[in-house]
């Protein structure tokens, strides 16, 4: 039964927080420019603050130095040419000009860039007649920004970590799903009608792909400067990992489902090909659902904590000690060079395991974890 916070608008989470953070760093900026410092004209301590309260943290701390910096850069800037040649047509021109060029060459960010000719003009345009008013628009900046990111700090939004991993999960669970269900079609003597619909299903797969790479972004950014995202701050570089590894497992299931979609006019699988390479393909989906789980609920392990083939299939291995998904691989193989296996029907079968056991090796490999991200105050002045 739906409750009643289940039936609430959904702007009444994250925007609501994002308004209300935004509504007290303007009123404090409004409060301390006004009635603590006395400026004639506050307005532009809750414009900082307004513009300053991000999602994130980080986002905040970035917007807020880059406007600081652009408002300073730009009131020496208009000084400069005050002084030098007053207020006329071809003087706001030339400032407008020398500005844009010193945001950029400074590499102050896109709001600071901005904010260079911006105050540059108000200044030079407005300072004759305001008395104070280029340190005032200095001061009021500082100030709201300042509290926008104090504000920030106090009310720090949740990292989101699950939809992350939900994200990464789904990917693996839907990979996996579908090369179980083609490998359910393979023993058939004949092509199922339904196989174009795999390709498409095995298209959607770059979209999940991407929708997991944009929340894992999101959420690593989330994440720097987090006082509560410290282990958060732990679980991003394996799940960013996770998702390179499923991005070259996707293409090649991509792979296979094209290579049933696109098999040639009268093409049929005979039983003692589609046996071993359905086999083959369940072992490999198998896998991919034991990722699911692991990176829907990832622990503090290391790489070598993933799973691997033997978790997703039977585990027993051979004499020479090859597992039984390799011995599925190598029976397909030998199936198709019997003599009554036609060449279209060896070169799709083959195709196929080939695809999957890249797969398989792919899951397998235990790769080392990126190093932690470094980030220095140039990284503030990014976009």
């Amino acid at each position: 039964m739906p409750t009643a916070l289940s039936r609430a608008p959904r702007w009444l989470g994250p925007a609501a927080l994002q308004a209300t953070k935004t509504a007290i760093a303007a009123g404090l900026s409004w409060f301390v420019a006004a009635n603590v410092l006395r400026n004639n004209l506050p307005v532009f301590a809750p414009l900082a603050a307004l513009l300053t309260v991000q999602v994130t943290l980080w986002e905040s701390v970035s917007r807020g130095l880059q406007r600081v910096v652009g408002v300073v850069v730009g009131v020496l800037v208009a000084y400069g040419f005050a002084r030098l040649a007053g207020i006329n047509a071809w003087s706001i021109a030339l400032v407008i000009f020398v500005s844009m060029l010193a945001g950029r060459a400074l590499r102050l960010g896109q709001q600071g860039s901005i904010q260079v000719p911006v105050s540059a003009l108000l200044v030079l345009a407005l300072g004759a007649t305001t008395k104070g008013y280029a340190f005032d628009r200095v001061v009021d900046t500082a100030i709201g920004a300042g509290f926008g990111i104090v504000v920030n700090l106090v009310l720090v939004p949740r990292a989101h970590i699950d939809q992350a991993q939900s994200a990464v999960s789904r990917l693996a669970g839907d990979m996996g799903e579908l090369l179980a269900d083609i490998a359910s079609q393979l023993p058939a003597v004949t092509p199922s009608p339904s196989w174009s619909d795999y390709l498409e299903r095995a298209r959607r797969l770059s979209d999940l792909s991407a929708t997991a790479g944009d929340i894992l972004q999101r959420t690593e950014t989330a994440t720097r400067w987090n006082p509560a995202g410290r282990r958060d701050r732990l679980v991003v570089p394996r799940l960013t990992a996770t998702l390179t590894t499923l991005n070259i497992a996707e293409r090649a299931t991509r792979g296979i489902a094209r290579a049933m979609a696109e098999e040639p006019e009268g093409w049929h699988l005979p039983a003692p090909v589609g046996r071993p390479l359905a086999e083959l393909l369940r072992a490999v989906a198998g896998q991919l659902e034991c990722w699911a789980i692991w990176a829907g609920a990832p622990g503090e392990e290391g790489p070598s904590g993933r799973p691997g083939p033997a978790e997703a299939s039977s585990g027993e291995t051979s004499s020479s000690g090859e597992t039984s998904l390799d011995s599925l691989f190598h029976s397909t193989l030998v199936a198709v060079r019997a003599p009554e296996i036609s060449p279209e029907v060896a070169a799709v079968a083959s195709a196929i395991a080939l695809d999957a056991h890249r797969i398989s090796e792919e899951l397998h490999v235990s790769h080392e974890l990126p190093p932690p991200a470094r980030f220095s105050w140039q990284h503030l002045f990014g976009p």
